[in-house]
């Protein structure tokens, strides 16, 4: 088996531009050989700046290449799913962004394609590769906080730009945006899935969600409230866990974890921890490694669609739920 994985970048957005390439470049293992862009000008400047010689105008074309061996799929929520598709029906490993399509519907088909493929499919939750979020992972895996009992969490900011003002059924708004990201974070460091979901959105005149809040029941027992909008002055992004025995709270902006913990002597008071080195382009690079890392090895994926499809069906829950007035059972 090869030593390089050879890969294509499906969209050159910012996303890709600012973090995913760069992570890739600094990969020993990649080689970036390819790019894909509808905008040509978008993809000759990706190109230039990370040498990359084969230039595309179609992200399928792209997906066919002989000289590709994975493909890196950073576009709009609405073309998530096609372009998906495309690099699976072509055989070749799939880093798809999150949240992978529109709505649970979408996100079952990329599943299911990446199942029957049995290529390395993975999802773009950076926020797994931040080092705080992982910290808390770990102090909850050890039992500092005990059980958990419930989970409060928020994200969000200013308004949004661009296709993420776009009304929500073309895959605009924080919900998506964020809130994917954010459902995804609790599910994953609790270890827990959803049982039962209650939400409430406030949509702005162009159909986009503004502000949704959202309760989610755990099936062993936790309850997690979650918020995201794009209606604040200011950015906010945190995860508070309590439980039995302590609370573990993680502030994205400003690499700050507070612990309190009954079991862990050192954390016996409320104590305040600096964890640096959680830019997004660190992340990204981790994230960027740890696919490269499993495509060469046909390993399992670092994050598999199937943990995309459930923060979709989530998604699908809130919106529902805040349509009918009733809780929604998963």
């Amino acid at each position: 088996m090869s030593k390089i994985l050879r890969i294509g970048l499906a969209g050159c957005g910012g996303q890709t531009r600012n973090q995913l390439a760069p992570g890739l470049a600094r990969i020993p293992s990649a080689r970036l050989v390819a790019c894909a862009d509808v905008d040509a000008s978008r993809a000759r400047q990706v190109a230039d700046e990370f040498r990359i010689e084969e230039v595309y105008g179609d992200a399928g074309e792209l997906a066919r290449s002989g000289d590709v061996d994975a493909v890196i799929v950073a576009v709009p929520h609405r073309h998530l799913k096609s372009v998906a598709l495309s690099v699976l029906e072509a055989g070749k490993h799939l880093f798809i962004e999150k949240p992978i399509g529109l709505n649970a519907t979408e996100g079952a088909e990329v599943a299911e394609a990446a199942r029957k493929r049995g290529v390395v499919a993975m999802v773009g939750y950076c926020m797994r590769y931040s080092l705080s979020r992982m910290f808390i992972k770990a102090l909850l895996e050890g039992g500092a906080v005990g059980d958990v009992a419930f989970v409060v969490a928020g994200k969000g900011g200013g308004p949004l730009g661009g296709w993420l003002a776009a009304p929500y059924a073309e895959g605009g708004g924080q919900l998506l945006f964020l809130g994917s990201h954010l459902t995804d974070q609790v599910l994953w460091m609790t270890g827990d899935d959803a049982e039962a979901v209650s939400g409430s959105v406030r949509w702005n005149a162009g159909g986009t969600d503004e502000t949704s809040a959202y309760t989610v029941r755990l099936r062993r027992g936790a309850v997690a409230s979650f918020t995201v909008s794009q209606a604040t002055g200011v950015s906010y992004d945190f995860v508070d866990v309590y439980g039995t025995k302590g609370r573990v709270r993680g502030d994205w902006y400003g690499d700050v974890v507070t612990v309190q913990s009954r079991v862990i002597p050192e954390y016996a008071h409320p104590t305040v921890l600096r964890i640096p080195g959680d830019n997004l382009r660190e992340m990204c690079h981790r994230e960027m490694t740890a696919f490269v890392e499993a495509a060469l090895s046909a390993g399992p994926s670092p994050i598999p669609t199937s943990d995309g499809l459930r923060v979709l069906r989530i998604l699908d829950a809130v919106v529902a739920s805040s349509q009918s007035g009733n809780w929604v059972r998963m």
